[in-house]
């Protein structure tokens, strides 16, 4: 390497235009990374976790720091790595003229040129540079600096004092009157169209001394109307933080009784609206002991109190009152929104879907930076509608899907122009592209959900979505009509429409929530979803996760044999279903609960399922169900697994069902039908769906269609049978065989016992999003375009491998070769075993259980199979008389190519010469 002693040209101006601190806190994070990996590319996922923890870092040591964006949350400590994808590419793009992204291996690293010249000088000259870069950006900030506290201890310290002295021009009124109402101003959560005022009393010293914050658009004044309030106490005891109404107004027009009546309702509805988090909701609020007291504690809504003698720091009143303007911003959105918007008719939604918006957004994010006018937007409807040319006015259309999602704040609209905001390139990152844009996916909705949520400055749309959220929520499990009265008495707007409006209306609402995961739709009920949030930790890497997998396993007390979780794992990726065989007692059943338990699974939270399997089953109704005599459909244990699994609140996490000894009944008999559907699988927008188990028409009651009808197996379902082969099973035919992986472990070392381990030793296992699991090929092609190699590598093989199996009919087809392929490239991927491991498990699981026989040619085939396990040539015309050398010693077969699998035939090589027949399966 050459050492440098200055930077050289391409690097010195990469930081010269910086809006944000991101260029310099992810390089940093590269070389962080490449420090630690010793590697010159990276994975693209350990930069952004070293670039998020670099940014709270600064933000939990007190540093300045840019705030994350609004939509991801307030503070770098809220926010999880997945919401920063779309943030990231940001950064990555301008430094592109330094940094090679590449999109399909997901890594970063420094350019050729640089690479050339890398060196321990260089990297620590360019760490020292981003380092200084980034503190003078932030010395460059002049963040604005308040002193709240001191003017709230001024004012109740000196107060009681000042009321004995002049109330002209005293500098006590001057401080609550103009200097606290401008410092409040300046701050940068502060809308400067907001009313700010401060009062002593007019012409005489006031009991209560105010400051208050008032959005003009309800009110510009305190008697009447909501506004934002600092309340002294008379005695100057405490200070209060008021979410408060207007007290004068109210009762003057209404009379006193009334008008408490009134602003306790509204108080009331004003907590249902807007969350007031950490805000006290009671009426303690104490100011006075006359009857202006009570007016106080009627019209309050929330309120932080302040004891003089215990005033916070000066952080903590800034973070309160930022706190109480969000909430007051939201309800305000909610007024302004009630009173013009939705009072004149003007709906600001009446797509029918939410995903209609897709096309748009993509062709969008298609042409970043560019703007395009709504006419180039329509002229290509075959892109942006997914109606295409059938539809008959695409210009309205366009227009009228682009209002909505410049309402979601994903676009602009100015003269008839779009344009993505950042938001919306945000949204078009999360795109992907082996799935149809049709499809709202996972990453999106978490977006547009903390865009309703989160957001502190809520459009018309928003405003109605979160309060019909809010009603949904309240309703908890509804049918239309129950839902469509409370839904227009939200909006006002009852009496405006007629039914038919009123019920289309609410379908589209429902639509949109079900889009957005707040709605499930059963039949002809809803039912809120209590949408979990995923984990605020970092989600662990493949390899990672799975070692934590094998630590719980190990803490509980279990042993298996190396390499047998990255196994289990390969193989439920690869395909669903698995089978794992071996003798009695070795622990199969109780791998696959540990197993389950370990991704979040149980038998608690029903994504665990036990199903024993019995000797007299003969047919898929003990499985799926039956009808009784009086034609009533029983479901069984598998469909009601199916049916859980399948429901929209439950589609990212995995199942997993347990068949126990399933063999102990003719598995082709009673799994026939599961076998048949589960070859066809194929991709439904972004989830894998098969074709029905239970048709709706062979279901008479609508209860039983509502809940079972047209009942697929989800892609989040996973099967997993344990066998034993002894005298009391049955043996597995090839059509069982070629669609299961078979992991049999029946070398057991009794000589292992159980660890030291603490019960909280082991790493924290966190529940897994059925993404880990689900495959993402079907057939081969999916994959061939970017795995070339491997495919090609791994074929080679099974082709020489076919050859030997076709002299017994043995030989495989397109399904294990695809299966085999799948396997060896998330192997490749996740980097879990070495090349010739996996493929040696793949051999052993895929190709030697279907040879068994008492032929000479079987024998044959065996010992040509262990010349490839061996990786070495071997007498086999001479070993058809003898293989003895092959299984005695067993020294015979170390240093193969193939160990797991030429121990296996070395096996039924044994079993053939002594007992004249062979096969895979001990008995």
């Amino acid at each position: 390497m050459i050492e440098m002693t200055t930077l050289p040209s391409s690097l010195t101006g990469i930081f010269a235009h910086k809006q944000k601190s991101y260029k310099m806190v992810l390089t940093l994070a590269i070389l962080d990374i490449m420090e630690e990996q010793k590697k010159q590319e990276v994975p693209v996922n350990l930069v952004r976790v070293r670039f998020l923890k670099l940014l709270q870092s600064r933000e939990s040591q007190g540093q300045p720091v840019d705030a994350p964006p609004e939509s991801v949350g307030q503070r770098w400590s809220q926010v999880q790595g997945f919401q920063i994808n779309g943030l990231l590419q940001t950064p990555i793009k301008a430094l592109k003229a330094i940094l090679v992204h590449d999109s399909g291996k997901q890594t970063l690293r420094f350019t050729d040129e640089l690479q050339a010249i890398w060196s321990e000088s260089l990297v620590q000259q360019l760490r020292e540079y981003a380092n200084r870069e980034l503190e003078s950006y932030y010395q460059n900030q002049q963040p604005i600096t308040t002193s709240l506290r001191e003017h709230l201890a001024k004012v109740m310290s000196d107060y009681v004092a000042a009321k004995r002295e002049p109330f002209t021009s005293h500098p006590l009124g001057t401080l609550v009157r103009n200097t606290i109402p401008q410092e409040i101003h300046r701050l940068p959560f502060i809308d400067q169209n907001l009313r700010i005022q401060g009062s002593v009393g007019m012409g005489n010293w006031a009991t209560v001394p105010w400051v208050a914050i008032m959005d003009r658009r309800i009110t510009e004044t305190t008697q009447r109307g909501e506004y934002i309030v600092y309340l002294f106490a008379h005695d100057m005891s405490a200070v209060y933080l008021a979410f408060h109404q207007g007290v004068t107004v109210p009762t003057k027009e209404l009379g006193k009784t009334e008008g408490y009546k009134y602003l306790r309702q509204k108080a009331e509805q004003i907590q249902s609206l807007v969350p007031l988090e950490e805000m006290h909701k009671d009426q303690n609020i104490q100011l006075t002991a006359s009857g202006l007291g009570q007016d106080y504690q009627v019209s309050t809504v929330a309120y932080y109190r302040y004891d003089k003698d215990s005033l916070p720091s000066e952080e903590q009143l800034l973070a309160d009152l930022r706190n109480v303007m969000e909430n007051y911003k939201k309800y305000v959105e909610f007024s302004t929104m009630q009173q013009d918007e939705v009072e004149r008719g003007n709906f600001p939604f009446t797509i029918a879907h939410l995903y209609l918006g897709q096309g748009i957004l993509y062709y969008l994010y298609q042409n970043h930076p560019s703007e395009v006018p709504v006419q180039t937007l329509s002229s290509n409807p075959s892109s942006v509608l997914i109606s295409g040319e059938q539809v008959k006015h695409p210009l309205e259309r366009v227009r009228h899907i682009g209002r909505a999602l410049q309402e979601l704040k994903l676009l602009t609209i100015e003269n008839n122009v779009f344009s993505l905001t950042d938001l919306g390139l945000q949204y078009g990152h999360c795109f992907q592209n082996d799935s149809t844009i049709w499809r709202i996916n996972d990453l999106q909705v978490q977006l547009l959900r903390s865009i309703i949520e989160k957001d502190q400055k809520s459009t018309s749309l928003i405003g109605v979505l979160r309060q019909t959220i809010g009603l949904v929520q309240e309703l908890q499990t509804f049918t239309l009509e129950q839902f469509i009265a409370p839904f227009m008495q939200l909006l006002g707007m009852g009496d405006s429409w007629g039914e038919v409006t009123q019920r289309n209306r609410a379908i589209f609402m429902l639509n949109w929530l079900g889009e957005l995961r707040y709605v499930d739709k059963n039949g002809d009920s809803f039912s809120y979803i209590n949408y979990e949030e995923q984990p605020q930790v970092e989600p662990l890497s493949v390899p990672e996760q799975l070692q934590a997998i094998q630590a719980f396993i190990k803490r509980k007390g279990f042993m298996y044999p190396d390499h047998l979780i990255e196994n289990l794992y390969l193989s439920l990726k690869t395909k669903p279903f698995v089978i794992l065989a071996g003798v009695s007692g070795t622990g199969k059943t109780k791998l696959v609960k540990l197993f389950a338990e370990a991704l979040g699974a149980t038998s608690s939270n029903q994504q665990f399922t036990l199903i024993p399997v019995r000797p007299d089953w003969s047919d898929p109704s003990d499985l799926l169900g039956y009808k009784d005599l009086s034609n009533q459909f029983r479901p069984g244990k598998l469909t009601e697994v199916l049916a859980e699994a399948t429901r929209l609140a439950n589609r990212n996490k995995p199942y997993f069902i347990c068949l126990d000894e399933m063999n102990l009944a003719r598995v082709e008999h009673y799994f026939s039908d599961l076998l048949s559907v589960l070859e066809t699988q194929e991709w439904q927008g972004e989830r894998i769906v098969t074709a029905p188990l239970i048709h709706r028409q062979s279901l008479t009651s609508e209860e039983d269609q509502r809940a079972y009808g047209d009942l697929h197996v989800p892609d989040n379902v996973y099967l997993i049978g344990t066998v034993n082969m002894d005298e009391t099973t049955h043996p597995f035919s090839k059509k069982v065989l070629d669609r299961a992986n078979t992991i049999e472990f029946n070398y057991i070392n009794l000589g292992q016992y159980p660890g030291d381990e603490e019960e909280d030793s082991a790493p924290a296992i966190t529940p897994v999003p059925n993404s880990f699991l689900r495959s993402e090929y079907l057939q081969l092609v999916d994959m061939y375009r970017d795995n070339r190699e491997l495919v090609e590598g791994t074929t080679e093989k099974l082709v020489k491998i076919n050859g030997i199996l076709e002299d017994i009919h043995a030989h495989v087809g397109f399904r294990i070769r695809d299966a085999v392929c799948f396997y060896m490239l998330y192997n490749e991927r996740f980097q879990l075993l070495e090349p010739d491991a996996a493929f040696d498990q793949q051999l052993l699981q895929k190709i030697l259980p279907r040879v068994q026989g008492s032929s000479t040619a079987v024998k044959k085939v065996l010992l040509q199979l262990m010349k490839e396990a061996l990786g070495r040539r071997i007498a086999v015309q001479e070993l058809l008389d003898d293989a003895s050398e092959l299984y005695t010693p067993r020294s015979a077969i170390d240093g193969a190519k193939y160990p797991q699998s030429a121990r296996k035939i070395a096996f039924m090589l044994r079993r053939l010469d002594e007992d004249g027949f062979t096969s895979y399966w001990l008995s």
